[in-house]
């Protein structure tokens, strides 16, 4: 799938987050990788399975119900504003079918910061088709932690890239 142009920015924030977490990468000629992703032309969410395998261990397999071998999935999310201005929340999205836990990294960008969970299956095997995981923040860009949800995924929320890759 094609990256919006709107959206541009926000791949290329998360690109530039795990990065170094590609083998190979500081080999790689760093003008040309930033170029291609200014053109569009990398697969940002390819690009963080390879990350998330060459960190844990394991390989990227790309099948309906797993991005790794290990059966977990990789998810990019930016936090957005919804609800006509009134909630501000990280969608993770794609979630029916996925039997394993799910690896995101959150972008905020109002305070330009990134957030790491690793969501267990039985945290959102319930959620119907139609619907997704909305990890919320305050409009101002903090994490709001107090969730009245059943699930609230803040309960998963790991310390860096590294934890939420190691099991």
């Amino acid at each position: 799938m094609a990256t919006k142009q709107d959206n541009l920015h926000l791949e290329i924030a998360h690109f530039n987050k795990f990065k170094n977490k590609i083998s190979e990468y500081n080999n790689m000629c760093e003008k040309t990788i930033n170029k291609l992703l200014e053109l569009g032309l990398i697969e940002v969410s390819t690009a963080y399975e390879t990350a998330i395998a060459n960190t844990a261990g394991t390989q990227v397999i790309s099948k309906d119900h797993a991005d790794l071998s290990c059966g977990s999935d990789a998810k990019l999310s930016t936090v957005r504003t919804c609800n006509y201005g009134k909630s501000y929340s990280a969608p993770v999205t794609g979630i029916h079918n996925k039997t394993g836990d799910l690896l995101v990294q959150v972008y905020e960008r109002k305070q330009e910061k990134f957030y790491y969970f690793r969501l267990p299956n039985e945290t959102y095997a319930h959620i119907p088709k139609s619907s997704n995981i909305e990890i919320p923040f305050a409009l101002d860009g903090t994490p709001r932690k107090q969730n009245r949800k059943q699930h609230n995924p803040w309960e998963y929320e790991c310390a860096s890239f590294d934890n939420m890759c190691i099991a």
